[in-house]
């Protein structure tokens, strides 16, 4: 995983030591800051690399030296196991319902003694302490029994699912370690080396029954492996995480306090069992001494209503977002409702359905949560205050981050795992000294940006890395770029996350051929992913390329792929060049005729970003390059937009609420959305180029929260309207700065984060972020800034730019995809961040005329309606134009776009005068287009 750069001490030059605590366990931590206690200097320090080459070379047994000290000497430490907590229950209520399933049932009793037998079977082919088991039993009658026969001979479990392919199974078994494997004669892989047993083999049936089921004496330590559970990595290759019993029981017990009270009716598992979220079902209600109902392993989705309906009502049940779409639509919301006392929706965002059931089901009924492998399958979601001190907000330096900053979410306690299997570095580098623990404990980064409200509540805000949860599987699409990769006939693959429904995320793969390769179709690959990866990580839809398209930086240009609204679009090889259309000299000297320190400018052509230029200084002394960041003033309307419809989609705000008040007049979603009554764009009124648009001197944005008065603040030019201090805000106003701020009220979450979470990080736009950015970088990925703005007569102004919480800083390049993805979205494109009935609402005027975005529209009245096909011409001035410029102090930003034709321009100066700049690139580029008979081409007189 990247590390992100969160705060002070993140910086790449900071000097490294090892530490080992006083267990044996190795980590990593920054020189010149206190160690915590209990954890000492191995003696090794330099850069992150040479430290972690010395963990991997010293630390070659992962166990707590106290457990490798008990295990020689045959004792345990004290603390209560799910082995235990059930062989007690058996004591208590023998007879109470335990697990039922398609065609059996087991009591607690029955359970217990399959348990027991099943121990000393294994017990009998050298199963015991440090073994690993797979067990490869789908949702049958076994299941549990073998588990906790496993667990009876204080050996770990690795959880298999019979869905998975044989290779997967094969590699799994071999990277783990696993000698033994416990399986039915349907499913047990060809070519495992160790030894297998088959539940349904008459001869370990007849050994079975001649085992004892009477109680077994002794039991596992808590520090022993319960589980050994695969987990995504971004190297593409899975890892495994080994979870101890006093992890387990620590998250089973608390899970079983808080939900298998609820009600009589136990729970119900409907999912694979080898996945993350499925231990909470298997094991919580049943430690609760309440029954575990199995789905039949034959079940369709198309029937999951009805059988849940059938055995209703449950005390809670544990389902994927996408999973709890599907049955609101089989059920409907009151039927859904009904199935359980307490719903908890794991794996992935939650879709529409659960703004819906919230209401319905009333307070405590319907929580969202994330657990992983790494902290025993406990939750580190949205938590209420004081649930859980061992979450923590850091920076990169493991120190606290301020209430309401963004930092990373680790998380301490007992449910932290022993770590990666094999992956001494690795499991260093991820599982670190805990500063506020006991001595010598550690804490897990889990990868999630987060913070911390003012009332101690922990809200998520995304990933640092490219992790995604695939039909309630956590996934990395470089686990599916690697299988590709394996194909002989491959030579670059692009593997992509996108939304086919709400709740439900898939993957899409973008291939190009090796040279020479013959033959190669999407059916081919797929069949290849489907040999080699599971399911999920089978990509829904892979379509062929000439090449990949990428930016002048190596970007892979995502709106440039098919299904993106870019060329091939509809399915064909696609393949698009790069190319300049200035040149650097000239570009130049468009700055120095017009007094414009530096300037970024994009072009757009056929629905995709084709060329990228930048020159001159960023007032610092600094070049210009293509990835330098802007301010851009009201021009963040767009992705704020885009968030909110994206919240609108998901059903999380309803565009025709109230969110505030002006006066006796109410204010709703779509007039935040909304636009000044003097824009360009009203009824009747003729358009202006993006270059005739006068930039505003007012900016709401640049000018909230400061003095009149500051420099920057008065006007550059004769016709640039005044700022008159304590005016009151109009619309534009209102949509820049309140638009935010319901968005804040509405999630919880920072602005920023949640750009970053609903907009920015899905397309990818790691130059962009909103707020000041630090001093040395802007975005994560160390993009530079341009903070110093100069006015129309090429003069600095006095202090630099600061920037406002709401105003984004970004290049060129990222603005345009922020374009290009609302013409996505509008064209259907089925891979877009917005749905084309959503992003309707972008183009569709009000009662008075005005649109949405403030988007300068003309030639079709109903923009929705009028696409290809639908009488408009896209290559004549009917074709409608998406502009808007906003102009803060010292700078310009400005974009255009024909909606059919995709063709547009993006300029970003730190001038004011970048408007003159960009008249004239309009002009050069019309020139450019237009035939040597002087005849008129698409897009002249844009």
């Amino acid at each position: 995983m990247s590390e992100p750069q969160t705060g002070a001490g993140a910086g790449a030059g900071a000097e490294w030591c090892v530490v080992l605590n006083g267990e044996g366990q190795y980590s990593l931590w920054r020189t010149g800051r206190e160690l915590p206690a209990g954890w000492r200097a191995e003696g090794t320090r330099g850069t992150r690399e040479r430290c972690l080459a010395r963990v991997q070379e010293v630390w070659a047994d992962p166990r707590p030296a106290g457990l490798r000290r008990r295990t020689a000497e045959g004792g345990r430490a004290g603390g209560v196991c799910v082995t235990e907590i059930v062989g007690r229950l058996a004591r208590r209520v023998p007879g109470a319902a335990a697990v039922r399933g398609d065609g059996f049932a087991l009591s607690f009793g029955e359970l217990d003694a399959a348990a027991n037998r099943w121990a000393r079977y294994l017990r009998s082919l050298g199963v015991g302490r440090g073994a690993l088991v797979g067990v490869l039993l789908g949702r049958g009658a076994e299941l549990h029994a073998v588990t906790l026969g496993v667990w009876r001979t204080g050996a770990g479990c690795l959880p298999l699912d019979p869905a998975f392919p044989a290779a997967r199974l094969r590699a799994l078994l071999a990277a783990t370690g696993a000698r033994f494997l416990v399986t039915e004669v349907a499913y047990g892989p060809d070519g495992f080396e160790g030894e297998a047993r088959y539940v349904d083999d008459p001869e370990v049936c007849g050994a079975l029954a001649g085992q004892s089921g009477g109680p077994l004496g002794g039991a596992p330590d808590p520090e022993d492996v319960a589980y050994v559970t695969q987990v995504p990595a971004a190297a593409g290759r899975p890892l495994a995480v080994a979870v101890t019993h006093g992890g387990l029981a620590h998250h089973v017990t608390a899970a079983a306090r808080e939900l298998g009270g609820v009600g009589d009716g136990g729970t119900a598992v409907f999912s694979s069992v080898a996945s993350e979220s499925a231990v909470t079902g298997l094991w919580a209600s049943l430690c609760a001494g309440r029954r575990v109902l199995l789905a039949p392993r034959t079940l369709d989705l198309a029937g999951l209503g009805e059988w849940l309906a059938a055995a209703a009502p449950f005390a809670f049940l544990v389902l994927t977002p996408g999973q709890l779409e599907l049955l609101v639509r089989q059920l409907g919301d009151a039927g859904t409702a009904s199935l359980a006392g307490v719903f908890v929706v794991a794996g992935g965002a939650p879709g529409p359905a659960v703004a819906r059931l919230t209401g319905l089901l009333g307070p405590g009924r319907l929580r969202t949560a994330y657990g992983t492998a790494e902290t025993s399958y406990g939750g580190v979601g949205p938590l209420p205050p004081g649930a859980d001190a061992g979450l923590r907000v850091l920076d990169g330096a493991c120190l606290p981050v301020p209430d309401g900053a963004v930092g990373e979410l680790y998380a301490a306690g007992p449910g932290v795992a022993l770590g990666y299997v094999g992956q001494a570095a690795l499991t260093a580098l991820r599982f670190v000294p805990d500063p506020r623990g006991p001595a010598g404990a550690r804490m897990y980064r889990t990868g999630q940006l987060a913070r911390r409200t003012a009332g101690g509540e922990v809200r998520l805000l995304g990933r640092s890395d490219r992790q995604l949860w695939v039909r309630g599987h956590r996934a990395d699409p470089a686990e599916t770029e690697e299988a590709l990769y394996d194909h002989p006939g491959v030579g670059e693959v692009v593997v992509l996350g996108v939304r086919a429904a709400p709740g439900d995320v898939r993957l899409a793969a973008y291939v190009v051929p090796r040279p020479g390769a013959e033959g190669l179709d999407a059916a081919a690959l797929a069949a290849h992913c489907g040999r080699r990866l599971p399911g999920h990580l089978v990509p829904a839809t892979i379509t062929l390329l000439d090449e990949v398209p990428r930016d002048a930086d190596g970007r892979v240009e995502r709106a440039a792929l098919p299904g993106q609204g870019g060329p091939g679009s509809a399915g064909g090889p696609a393949s698009r060049k790069r190319r300049t259309f200035l040149g650097g000299s000239s570009l130049a000297e468009l700055l120095a005729a017009h007094r414009v320190p530096g300037a970024c400018v994009a072009v757009l052509e056929d629905g995709a970003l084709v060329a990228v230029e930048a020159a001159g200084s960023d007032g610092a002394g600094r070049p210009i390059t293509t990835r330098t960041a802007f301010p851009v003033g009201t021009s963040s309307r767009y992705v704020a937009a885009l968030g909110a419809l994206r919240l609108v989609e998901e059903g999380v705000l309803a565009p025709d609420a109230v969110v505030g008040r002006r006066g006796d007049t109410p204010i709703t979603l779509a007039d935040v959305l909304g636009r000044a009554g003097d824009a360009p764009g009203r009824a009747g009124r003729p358009l202006r180029r993006a270059g005739e648009i006068r930039g505003r001197a007012d900016d709401p944005l640049s000018r909230a929260g400061r003095p009149p008065g500051r420099a920057g603040e008065t006007p550059d030019r004769a016709d640039d309207p005044p700022s008159p201090a304590g005016r009151a805000p109009d619309r534009a106003d209102v949509g820049a700065l309140l638009l935010p701020a319901l968005l804040e009220d509405v999630t919880g979450e920072a602005f920023g984060p949640l750009m970053r979470r609903l907009v920015l990080g899905p397309l990818r736009l790691d130059d962009s972020r909103f707020g000041e950015p630090s001093p040395r970088t802007d975005g994560r990925s160390g993009a530079r800034v341009a903070r110093v703005g100069h006015d129309a007569a090429g003069r600095a102004l006095d202090g630099g730019r600061a920037g406002h919480p709401y105003e984004l800083w970004t290049t060129a390049a990222d603005l345009a995809e922020v374009v290009l993805e609302l013409r996505r979205s509008l064209l259907g494109a089925p891979l877009a961040l917005l749905g084309p009935d959503t992003a309707a609402r972008v183009w569709r005027p009000g009662p008075d005329g005005l649109h949405s975005l403030a988007a300068t529209l003309a030639g079709a009245d109903h923009v929705p309606n009028s696409g290809p096909g639908s009488g408009s011409d896209p290559d004549t001035d009917t074709d409608p134009v998406f502009a808007y410029e906003a102009a803060p102090p010292g700078f310009h930003a400005s974009s255009v776009l024909r909606l059919h034709a995709g063709r547009g321009l993006v300029v970003l100066a730190n001038g004011r005068a970048g408007n003159r700049v960009g008249e004239e690139i309009e002009d050069r580029l019309r020139s450019l287009r237009r035939p040597a008979s002087g005849g008129r081409t698409a897009g002249d007189g844009r």
